[in-house]
């Protein structure tokens, strides 16, 4: 059988993606070289598993309801900016508070943990995916940089949930599906 593409996610009230898409719309015409996601994408991956067995989900779920006891929380725009921080730009993104969502992070690592899955080793800096720019884009590295992405600090948003979520790749871009969400309620088991 198929393995899935699995993550777990933070996704922002559609609003505030939204909010987000229509302030970045300068931006999308200035660059025509990246690929913008659109709105209903954008989301905070929290953990990355890649093609994983089907038999695995039972586990997963339940380390991710481990997680409802965690305290829902208040999370808000820091910036913009883009990956890799040298050389030619790849992705855009809008950066988040790190504070509850790297705990967050941290506790969903130890569960998967207690479940058997190995540990995350790339450090985690919380962030929305706005755009990628193609490979061989015709803009330099200085004007993809300037101004990469027009956001102010400070528009905030409530996270009371986690998803796992599939992600299926098409042509014109991923598909994802929540396939399993927890509740963040605060009450200890």
């Amino acid at each position: 059988m198929k393995p899935l593409r699995l993550f777990f996610a933070l996704w922002p009230p559609e609003e505030v993606r939204e909010w987000l898409w229509a302030t970045l719309e300068p931006l999308r015409r200035a660059r025509p070289g990246v690929r913008w996601i659109p709105p209903e994408r954008y989301h905070v991956t929290l953990r990355f598993l890649g093609d994983t067995s089907r038999a695995l989900l039972p586990s997963l779920k339940l380390a991710a309801n481990v997680l409802a006891r965690e305290e829902p929380f208040r999370v808000r725009i820091t910036g913009t900016g883009v990956f890799p921080p040298r050389g030619a730009p790849r992705v855009y993104w809008v950066g988040l508070t790190p504070g509850a969502p790297t705990r967050l992070r941290q506790a969903l690592d130890a569960a998967l943990a207690r479940e058997g899955f190995a540990p995350e080793r790339r450090r985690f800096k919380p962030h929305l995916t706005v755009g990628r720019a193609r490979a061989g884009g015709a803009q330099g590295v200085a004007e993809a940089r300037g101004g990469a992405v027009p956001v102010a600090p400070g528009e905030s948003f409530d996270v009371d949930a986690l998803h796992l979520v599939r992600s299926e790749l098409f042509p014109d871009g991923p598909r994802y599906a929540n396939i399993h969400k927890v509740v963040l309620a605060g009450r200890q088991e």
